[in-house]
């Protein structure tokens, strides 16, 4: 509004807000708001707008530019565009990467404005530009002198100059900038651009100092070393120089390697006692209180063992890699009288194409180029052979050397010299050959990849799985169910390696990247060389890898060389174990991190046998996809489907399964209880099994196999015993059948046990046996001895003479399947133990606060529970209920890995709650789940991808509104409560600035209107914060929206994926029903904090002023307005308004 001021000097002079006065006066005399808006144009233009007597500014705002009218009328012509050469790369429009696999580090020069230290050296008004314009080329083709391109000659005294190369480097997956630091003695020169860095609290981007410890000379010049500030050190100055560095150290965004702040030294060596200095600056830090420090040195004058001066690690400094070869004499046209030295960059490339390994922390460095004949003229150094694309090489190879070397994130460091290097013709920003193609490559080699699966990509992590072999069987078939599961309900990348074929492996390969371990490495390689392959072919470092059962030994034995965690899944017992793992179980136990056992009796075996501790184990019982119908059925629909199967309808059909070890499995037990039954004279019974084995294996007391299928046709079993082999619509043969065998003499927990459950089959199984007893107990079928076929064939006939107990048997193991034994309820706390091993957090903490809702939580929990995206973490805070939330929640207390906390007395506000939620979230994103509300399954499918873009501070969605009862009685996009402010802008989505959505509505009234509709990323909330919310009146849920988005962007889905509940006695319409006042004092406050805290437009005060009006005629009929300046002042606003820019910038 300076403009504004500028123009209408009677306005400056009366000392009246310029927003209040065009406000009241502005339009009707005829004053213009800014040059890019002309009022008497928009009115002739918009005769609707004339006639409404609507401020032409404020309609402009809210219905204008959506239907394209035009602000003023057109402009001029504009300037010819500035012409690029063909090897520039513009600024692209993507928005910063997702995730990251590296921190790239870029080396800032601070020298780019005046200081009087350079004045009185090198003349008044010397900055390093003053070196960039008088270089010229010293042959034909030399890129000299290097220019800037968008951000021009900058002085760094202009603090916009520094917002935008955050903003580059952001964009462009820079995480930070190492600034040089130039301390002597206590003498700080060229510190301005950190010092203006640190006070920019808007931006996220990292930062930390590296400090040129060594006399200021003019050698860089070619002069001689003339010493223009002397170095010394001393103990004294050592304890000085941390003393004052040490406050950066504390800003949340200075760079930390383990949670310790890294400090870089440029010359440790020039210290009469690095290891002295390094021993006073930790003792000073831990004294302080800001703990360990991370010391490191770039390689610049020494390659030592950072030990050697008692620091962490060492940094690259290229071009400082070592000799590189002379070319000066391969260039025929070099200048004459040039007397510096011509290199090959590429040598630098090639280098990293195999690096050295050293016994010490190194992290890589790189440099786009390297020309400093700005600085040295016809005595310079030069790089030949640089360009964009051969850096992105260099760089992606020190990512991929970064990563095989760094498993943690936190510790995978590159550095680049530079970002603005611009006399040694070392800079990442934007030139005028290259443009940003040196940014892109940087952009395109730091991004982490996106995965295949349903849901878009967020801060993934990943995870390869590793089974034995992809045979048919029941371990392969869950883990296709898993990875299945994980794409659908999650954001995991996943690669699955096996370590032989079989019948599924195309199945895997149609699902998943999946590799063969043989089609990978050769039995004859190194480990190193193993690893190097199966690391590539993963494209990096896992972050888990997930061994499907015990039988993955092997691969234990190779993979654990990666050092990466790994969950090993264990689905045996002891019969299969030495089967299948007898020689490599060893391995198994000693390079598992943690084990997930199947059942308890999977869990007791592990401790028993191979002493793992039970703090070790997660039981997480196996589970099997519910049927997309449930696959209860009449008696008829059974017999329907027994004709199909050519199986006789008038015996009483009986099922078995089992491949592979046909002893394990029991299947002689199986055709026993046959003969059994037959022996008693019962006939109206046929036994079907599913699955096949081996004819030639083989018991000691029992012998083959086949020997067992001929006495069983010798004994004519045939008729009343059928073996049908491998088949694969298992459950259409269980949906045909009556009631299931489960044989097994050993059975941890039967995966086609489950699938019988699903389709209503009672289960007979032996006791001891496994994990079977642990599901079928008393409700779900019959337990009888252990490996006693006599026994199970009474249980049978008890079932045969019994078709209501079987039913009712039979639908009680239905019951328990969906309830607890489907993929939606188990792999939840599967997902919960590979985050853990992992050390990941979960996608989303959902925060459920309750107060006396139980008549409303079942359905609340149930909405969140079928959420279709599943990585979540659910709290449930319960203010001291007084009704029957408590027995509510104890019903699902543990289901998900959810976590009850109940308040001993009523905190008395829903905002405590909030705030104590957020504190023991553990995930970014955070979900307030009103206890009352109802959440489309979809709401987090489709939130939770738009966090994508990490400058999304919240994301919300339209809300359906629903009564006490459930029923669904309207929406907000048509009420007036959004349309007094738009038409149109809650119809579709979106993503704009905090500012365009405060100036756009959420500034004037709660926009969001249902935190349940929102998802937000976590803040801190302080003491301040936290007693401004509970001090309102009415809306501390608004003021609290207000700072979740500050700094940041708003996304909006204009599908109606949430469920809003109004109740007649809500707690707002409580506090306004007994203090009608309330509101509009919520307003005046929340109106005067938009103002104060964000950069708000001119039409804003005129929107607050409309609305404030409306609720007055609302909440007091009748009487006059004059009266509401006591509880609401327009003018009082402009006490707290953001004060006008200094440039004369247009307002509209």
């Amino acid at each position: 509004m300076s403009w504004y001021l500028v123009q209408n000097p009677d306005v400056a002079q009366s000392g009246t807000d310029p927003i209040l006065h065009y406000i009241k006066y502005g339009v009707s005399e005829a004053r213009n708001p800014s040059p890019n808006f002309d009022n008497e144009y928009y009115l002739a233009k918009n005769p609707d707008v004339a006639a409404a007597s609507m401020n032409p500014l404020d309609h402009y705002i809210r219905f204008g530019k959506i239907e394209g009218r035009n602000p003023r009328r057109a402009p001029g012509t504009k300037a010819g565009s500035i012409q690029r050469p063909s090897t520039y790369v513009p600024r692209s429009s993507e928005r910063r990467p997702a995730a990251l696999k590296a921190r790239l580090i870029a080396f800032y020069l601070p020298q780019f404005h005046p200081i009087p230290e350079n004045d009185a050296f090198w003349g008044k008004g010397f900055t390093e530009w003053t070196n960039v314009t008088r270089a010229a080329p010293q042959f034909d083709g030399h890129y000299q002198p290097r220019l800037p391109a968008d951000l021009g000659f900058y002085d760094l005294r202009v603090k916009d100059i520094q917002k935008e190369q955050i903003a580059i480097a952001l964009q462009h997956g820079v995480s930070g900038f190492c600034f040089h630091f130039y301390w002597f003695n206590g003498k700080r020169v060229l510190e301005m651009p950190i010092t203006q860095f640190v006070e920019n609290d808007e931006h996220e981007l990292g930062f930390c100092i590296n400090w040129a410890n060594e006399p200021w000379s003019r050698r860089w010049d070619g002069r001689d070393q003339e010493v223009l500030i002397a170095q010394s050190h001393s103990p004294e100055d050592d304890l000085a120089f941390i003393e004052y560095v040490s406050g950066y150290f504390r800003d949340r965004r200075y760079i930390r390697i383990g949670g310790k702040p890294l400090l870089m030294i440029y010359r440790p060596g020039l210290f009469p006692s690095a290891v002295e200095t390094a021993q006073r600056w930790r003792a000073y830090c831990r004294e302080a209180g800001i703990g360990e420090i991370f010391l490191a040195y770039p390689q610049s004058f020494d390659t030592v063992d950072p030990a050697d001066f008692g620091f962490d690690a060492a940094v690259e400094f290229p071009p400082n890699l070592g000799k590189l070869r002379e070319i000066s004499d391969r260039i025929p046209t070099l200048k004459s009288g040039f007397r510096g030295k011509i290199f090959d960059w590429t040598e630098l490339l090639n280098r990293s194409r195999a690096y050295p390994q050293v016994p010490y922390t190194l992290f890589r460095g790189l440099c786009p180029s390297w020309d400093n004949t700005a600085r040295r003229m016809d005595a310079a150094y030069i790089l030949m052979n640089a360009s964009p694309s051969r850096y992105g090489e260099w760089l992606t190879n020190a990512v991929a050397d970064t990563c095989d070397r760094f498993a943690d994130f936190d510790s995978r460091l590159i550095f680049v010299n530079a970002w603005n290097e611009w006399a040694e013709g070392a800079c990442l920003e934007p030139d005028s050959r290259y443009g940003y193609a040196y940014l892109q490559e940087t952009r395109d080699a730091l991004s982490a990849p996106s995965a295949a699966g349903k849901l878009p990509k967020g801060a993934s992590w990943r995870v390869l799985f590793v089974s034995h072999d992809a045979a048919l069987g029941g371990a392969q078939a869950s883990l296709i169910d898993i990875v299945q599961w994980l794409q659908s309900h999650t954001d995991l990348e996943i690669k699955v390696l096996c370590l032989a074929g079989g019948e599924r492996l195309e199945q895997f390969r149609r699902i998943v990247d999946t590799a063969l371990l043989d089609d990978l490495v050769s039995p004859t390689e190194t480990t190193a060389t193993k690893l190097a392959r199966i690391t590539d072919w993963y494209g990096g470092r896992p972050d888990l890898i997930y061994c499907n059962s015990l039988a993955t030994g092997r691969a234990h034995a190779l993979l654990g060389g990666l050092g990466i965690p790994i969950l090993t899944h264990a689905r045996e017992l002891a019969m299969s174990v030495a089967r299948y793992a007898k020689h490599d179980v060893e391995d198994v136990v000693s390079h598992t991190r943690r084990f997930v056992a199947c059942s308890p009796s999977v869990r007791d075996y592990l401790m028993a046998e191979h002493k793992v501790e039970t703090n070790a184990i997660d039981v997480v019982p196996s589970a099997v996809p519910r049927p997309d119908a449930d696959l209860g059925q009449t008696e008829i629909q059974r017999l329907d489907r027994r004709r199909l199967a050519g199986w006789p309808v008038d015996k009483t059909i009986v099922l078995g399964s089992g491949l592979g070890m046909p002893f394990r499995k029991g299947a002689d037990l199986f055709i026993e209880a046959a003969r059994i039954l037959r022996a008693r004279g019962v006939e109206d019974y046929h036994f079907f099994w599913l699955g096949s084995f081996p004819e030639f294996e083989r018991d000691e007391v029992l012998g083959t196999w086949s020997q067992q299928l001929d006495r069983m046709r010798a004994d004519g079993l045939d008729e009343k015993v059928t073996f049908l082999g491998d088949v694969e619509d298992v459950r259409g043969y269980l949906r045909a059948a009556d009631l299931f065998l489960l044989t097994s003499r050993e059975e941890p927990f039967g995966r086609v046990m489950l699938e019988a459950a699903f389709a209503e089959l009672p289960v007979i199984c032996f006791a001891g046996s496994g994990g079977a007893p642990d599901f079928v107990e008393d409700d779900a079928g019959i337990i009888v001895d252990r490996a006693d076929p006599a026994a199970m064939a009474d249980a049978t006939l008890k079932l045969i003479r019994n078709p209501p107990l079987r039913m009712q048997l039979g639908r009680q193991a239905g019951g328990k399947a969906r309830r607890h034994f489907s993929t939606d309820r188990v792999f939840p706390r599967l997902l919960s133990s590979m985050r853990n091993v992992a050390g990941q957090p979960p996608a989303v903490s959902i925060i459920v606060p309750n107060y006396n809702y139980a008549r409303y939580l079942r359905e609340r929990m149930d909405s969140i529970l079928g959420q279709s995206f599943q990585d979540f973490e659910l709290i449930i805070l319960d203010d001291a209920s007084t009704d029957d939330s408590r027995s509510i929640l104890d019903h699902y207390a543990g289901i998900h890995g959810t976590r009850v906390v109940v308040n001993e007395s009523n905190s008395g506000a829903p905002y405590p709650q909030w705030f104590k939620g957020m504190e023991l979230a553990r995930a970014d994103l955070i979900w307030i789940a009103e206890a009352d509300d109802v959440s489309d399954p979809a709401f987090l499918e489709t939130l939770v991808p738009l966090f994508r873009d990490p400058s999304v501070k919240l994301a919300f969605c339209a809300s359906k509104i629903v009564n006490d009862r459930g029923e669904i009685v309207g929406d907000y996009l048509a009420s007036p409560y959004l349309t007094d402010l738009s038409n149109f802008k809650w119809k579709r989505s979106y993503q704009v600035s905090a500012e365009q959505e405060i100036n756009e509505g959420l500034g004037v009234k709660n926009t969001v209107i249902n935190i349940s509709a929102a998802i937000f990323r976590k803040f801190d909330i302080t003491p301040d914060f936290a007693a401004r919310v509970l001090s309102l009146p009415t809306g501390g849920d608004w003021y609290f929206i207000l700072e979740a988005i500050r700094n940041g962007c708003v996304a909006y889905e204009a599908a109606l994926l949430n469920h809003h509940r109004r109740h007649g006695d809500s707690v707002t319409s409580v506090i306004t029903a007994s203090n009608p006042e309330a509101p509009l004092r919520t307003r005046q406050i929340v109106h005067r904090h938009v103002l104060h805290t964000y950069e708000t437009d001119l039409a804003i005060k005129l929107k607050m002023a409309e609305h404030v009006a409306q609720l007055w005629d609302q909440l007091f009929p009748g009487r006059p307005a004059d009266e509401m300046e006591s509880l609401y002042s327009l003018d009082r606003l402009g006490e707290f308004a953001t004060k006008p820019p200094e440039s004369t910038s247009p307002a509209a």
